[in-house]
């Protein structure tokens, strides 16, 4: 649906692409104006679609308004103060970001049932995210080089930075979670190797010190990071953590004697919900997050390595309406 012709300003008169409205909430407010470019052209038109959607929110302003050219995607919060380029408080590109990533991205910006009031919370605490991120980054190549000369930590010399160079307080904890992301929620893509087979999906190598939350209870979890054997795998599920795990044990998993329930197979219909591994081996998939757990620990017993030495895995509390997700 299409806003009438207005003249928003004594300059310009004009239409927003794309108006999403809901109408059982409002019958004439829009809550998302979308200014669409032509593909691959964001760049050059950044500067005239930021004027457009200031204009369009000058006449009414929506909750959220999106500026992008089907590739990229930058995200603005009107009702935020400061030139309308100081409201950007996300942006996704969907050739180059992780696809778990953006499909999270969209749903907490654009879903129906966030409007109004929690779209824009979720908006102000992304922009103040991002705010931090910024931060993190501008000091990230000062604080490894220092880093790397003592034992300290970089998140301890990038808070050090911050606090010196721009006044600023972030928590540790907050500069270790933030530390590889260029947008809230889109991490920097890495390469994962398992069974040494590279793809582009996220392999990290964190520093010594690498905080690891130590927990019983996975539920209502987010994983983030995994640590099989020798390396550390960027995770973004559960299902991938018991696939990374089992793909690096394979080998040993074949041979192991285990129930059904912790096996491998390559006949996947024995499995309630069957994860495809490598070589053509299956294994169960229907399982919470406890569980997933419970598994990766057996193989990782029965496989003749350590839990904690050879396998870790690192979590955020994550809140979700449905526990199926985690």
């Amino acid at each position: 649906k299409r806003l009438p012709q207005q003249n928003i300003t004594k300059e310009v008169t004009g239409r927003v692409d794309v108006a999403l409205f809901i109408p059982e909430k409002t019958s004439e407010g829009a809550e998302v104006f979308i200014e669409v470019k032509t593909p691959g052209k964001l760049d050059s038109a950044l500067i005239a679609g930021e004027t457009q959607l200031h204009l369009y929110n000058a006449y009414h302003k929506s909750a959220i308004s999106i500026l992008t050219d089907g590739i990229k995607w930058r995200f603005y919060l009107p009702s935020a103060g400061g030139e309308f380029e100081d409201k950007l408080f996300n942006e996704l590109n969907l050739l180059e970001d992780d696809p778990g990533d953006i499909a999270q991205t969209f749903e907490m910006i654009l879903k129906k049932e966030n409007y109004r009031i929690k779209a824009l919370n979720t908006a102000e605490d992304m922009r103040g995210e991002l705010v931090r991120i910024k931060l993190i980054n501008n000091v990230k190549s000062e604080a490894i080089a220092m880093h790397e000369k003592t034992d300290l930590s970089p998140y301890l010399f990038a808070q050090q930075i911050i606090k010196k160079n721009h006044r600023f307080d972030i928590d540790l904890a907050e500069i270790e979670r933030l530390w590889d992301m260029k947008q809230s929620g889109i991490c920097e893509k890495k390469t994962l190797v398992t069974s040494g087979i590279a793809t582009n999906t996220g392999l990290t190598d964190l520093p010594k010190d690498h905080h690891i939350i130590d927990q019983s209870d996975f539920s209502n979890t987010k994983p983030t990071q995994l640590y099989v054997i020798d390396k550390w795998y960027q995770v973004h599920n559960w299902k991938q953590v018991k696939k990374i795990t089992y793909n690096a044990l394979l080998t040993f998993l074949q041979k192991a004697k285990l129930s059904k329930w912790y096996s491998v197979s390559r006949d996947p219909s024995i499995f309630a919900k069957p994860i495809e591994l490598d070589q053509g081996f299956f294994a169960e998939g229907n399982l919470r997050a406890n569980n997933i757990v419970k598994h990766c620990l057996k193989a990782i017993e029965v496989s003749g390595f350590k839990a904690n030495k050879d396998w870790r895995v690192e979590t955020i509390v994550q809140a979700l309406d449905d526990p199926s997700k985690l």
